[in-house]
């Protein structure tokens, strides 16, 4: 980040700052009002909320609070002094509500990540330390085989990490609102944060950003439009439509998983294999997806 923040007119990026708040200027109505923790105050023509699962941000177009499932995950990486066994295969285990996945990342080192129920507090006192996240990892992981364990067990200790509250953005709140107000829209985890079965969070970020300047570039050449704010209110109108329903897809198909993977209840879980079902078949579509060029 300080290498691309580099590339730009200094003092273009601030780091460290946190927005508390967003106004609408009441003299312009035309520029929007941060309101900084520091007390500063700055009038963008355009604001991009980035700011995650709890984007204030978000409140401004009128998405609602993020929710979570009450599944927790944890994520690492082990390296082998030879070559591990798995080759370049991914692998899925799952084992009385416990899943872990694994991947290999070349030769000597494996990605692996674990998802299971949460137990609150517990969790939220693991997560602060990473031996106890490889100990309650190793616990979780009891009848698995045994090449499994052992790399848990052997796991880099400082590649651990435990996520006690997996949020994600209901798929139905992204279908009523809009996501763009005036000059204001949102990317990434504050637009679409979502759990991790599908693994394309991260994607869609991308997504959105190739979508968002591609946007932006074409309604720059506007006439007769000296502040740029015409522009900029195609523009992000433009990004909203074409980013709508990609991402309701994305975030339905996860919180469908995401629930099935939750609940205890029967019923819901068969209306969830159901729905895949009929609306998800084929698990990988959502990997050919294609944006577009910038």
């Amino acid at each position: 980040m300080k290498t691309l923040a580099e590339e730009l007119p200094p003092n273009t990026v601030r780091f460290g700052c946190k927005v508390v708040s967003i106004k609408v200027d009441a003299n312009t109505s035309a520029y929007s009002i941060l309101h900084l923790h520091d007390g500063t105050m700055l009038m963008p023509r355009v604001i991009i909320g980035c700011d995650g699962v709890n984007s204030v941000v978000a409140s401004i177009v009128g998405l609602n609070s993020s929710r979570h499932f009450s599944t927790c995950a944890i994520r690492g990486v082990t390296h082998y002094q030879t070559l591990h066994p798995f080759g370049t295969a991914f692998y899925l285990f799952d084992k009385d509500g416990v899943r872990l996945g694994l991947l290999p990342i070349n030769h000597n080192d494996v990605y692996w990540f674990l998802t299971r129920k949460l137990t609150s507090t517990a969790d939220s006192m693991v997560s602060k330390d990473q031996r106890l996240i490889k100990d309650s990892t190793v616990e979780a992981i009891k009848g698995f085989p045994n090449h499994i364990t052992e790399m848990i067990n052997n796991s880099d200790v400082d590649s651990l990490h435990l996520t006690d509250q997996i949020r994600y953005r209901a798929p139905w709140d992204l279908l009523r609102t809009k996501f763009c107000k005036g000059t204001v829209t949102l990317a990434g985890d504050a637009l679409h944060a979502m759990a991790p079965f599908l693994a394309q969070g991260g994607s869609a970020s991308l997504e959105d950003a190739v979508v968002l300047a591609r946007c932006l570039s074409q309604n720059m050449g506007i006439a007769l439009d000296p502040t740029g704010m015409k522009a900029a209110r195609a523009a992000l109108d433009q990004y909203a439509k074409e980013r709508k329903m990609r991402v309701f897809w994305l975030s339905l198909e996860t919180f469908v998983v995401g629930t099935m993977h939750d609940t205890s209840a029967l019923l819901v879980r068969g209306l969830c294999i159901i729905t895949l079902i009929i609306l998800f078949r084929d698990k990988i579509a959502n990997t050919s997806y294609d944006c577009g060029r910038l």
